[in-house]
């Protein structure tokens, strides 16, 4: 098994983070390894198996300066509106409050492969994976 390249205190921040959707007319929070069952009732109210939660902001956890960051979330963004994916926005947010919330998108219906490829091209260190049983995982891409 390979080593990562992602610290541990980055990969249990991922882990510990809240992953929070806003959609009306409620918005909810998920967790990685917790069952979610609005993460569920999202998925199945677009008729979707699957589900990712991707950002474009500061690539390999780096801090990036903003306009970069808001630059690269746009271009994300345009991204899954040319391959017609339904998507929610949201953040992910760090419960001690160390780090600032990142925008974020979570991706209904996407497979593995185009989540990760995605994840990948915006150089991020890791995407949040649910499949039809509503439990996210942490998936590291480095």
């Amino acid at each position: 098994m390979l080593k990562s390249k992602v610290s541990r205190t980055i990969i249990n921040a991922y882990r510990t983070a809240n992953y929070r959707i806003g959609v009306p007319p409620k918005d909810f929070v998920f967790n990685v390894r917790k069952k979610s069952a609005d993460l569920n009732d999202l998925m199945k109210s677009h008729d979707c198996l699957t589900a990712a939660f991707l950002t474009a902001y500061n690539p390999y956890g780096e801090p990036a300066k903003p306009h970069l960051n808001v630059r690269a979330q746009k271009n994300l963004k345009q991204d899954l509106k040319e391959t017609g994916f339904v998507f929610e926005e949201g953040w992910g947010e760090d419960p001690s409050g160390r780090w600032k919330k990142e925008p974020s998108f979570l991706v209904l219906g996407i497979s593995l492969e185009a989540a990760k490829a995605l994840g990948v091209k915006y150089e991020q260190n890791a995407i949040i994976w649910a499949d039809q049983v509503a439990y996210p995982e942490l998936v590291l891409l480095r």
